[in-house]
């Protein structure tokens, strides 16, 4: 099951996998956006869904979230229309339950004050152990809406670390973890990087790099 499950995943990021791949079956996917609180207060989190129109069952091994990467919000990544299709709709035409969460600091989810003051004035504000607590919060609004006890996960970049952690702490709520384009833990992180998990695109928070935001 698991192997059937990852193939789909990955095939559906492949050029030949379009709307007109899958001709007059393919399915209206339906797309809803919420608002999810963080674990910690006067943060909300931006989560969209796509899934079938028709989908009425809910499962482990159909449900995915996507956790973006370092520079960019997970709309970009995952469901940027090329041809007409993206790869989040791709996977929801083949009967996947599919979300992808903006943790804070990026896309629609909150900006946290400190990102509006200097640069200087902070520490690293958004590092993996804090992206680690938003992908939790989008995962538990995920499980409770459809009552099921885990999800798939998929990861890019920075995501790939922040998805590890999650479900290094998370066995029980996590099912298949894909990581793609992993970052790689870095030999000597920087003084100002924190956390106890620390890799390249972990510092992507750092005051140099919010100012390019």
């Amino acid at each position: 099951m698991h192997a059937r499950v990852i193939a789909v995943l990955l095939v559906a990021l492949g050029a030949g996998l379009t709307s007109s791949a899958l001709g007059q079956n393919a399915p209206k996917i339906v797309m809803e956006e919420f608002t999810v609180p963080a674990k910690d207060a006067g943060i909300e989190l931006y989560v969209r869904n796509k899934r079938p129109a028709d989908m009425t069952r809910f499962s482990p091994e159909r449900t995915v979230l996507f956790v973006h990467g370092a520079t960019y919000p997970a709309e970009t990544s995952f469901d940027l229309q090329v041809g007409g299709q993206s790869w989040m709709d791709s996977i929801a035409a083949r009967g996947f339950d599919v979300y992808l969460v903006d943790v804070r600091g990026y896309g629609k989810s909150t900006r946290p004050k400190e990102m509006s003051e200097p640069a200087e004035a902070n520490g690293p504000i958004v590092n993996t152990e804090v992206a680690i607590r938003d992908v939790g919060a989008g995962v538990d609004f995920i499980l409770k809406r459809h009552a099921i006890p885990r999800l798939n996960l998929i990861g890019w970049s920075w995501g790939t670390t922040i998805m590890a952690g999650y479900t290094a702490d998370n066995p029980h709520r996590s099912g298949l973890a894909i990581r793609l384009s992993r970052t790689c833990r870095s030999s000597a992180p920087t003084a100002r990087c924190s956390g106890r998990r620390r890799s390249n695109a972990g510092c992507a928070a750092c005051p140099k790099t919010r100012r390019r935001r």
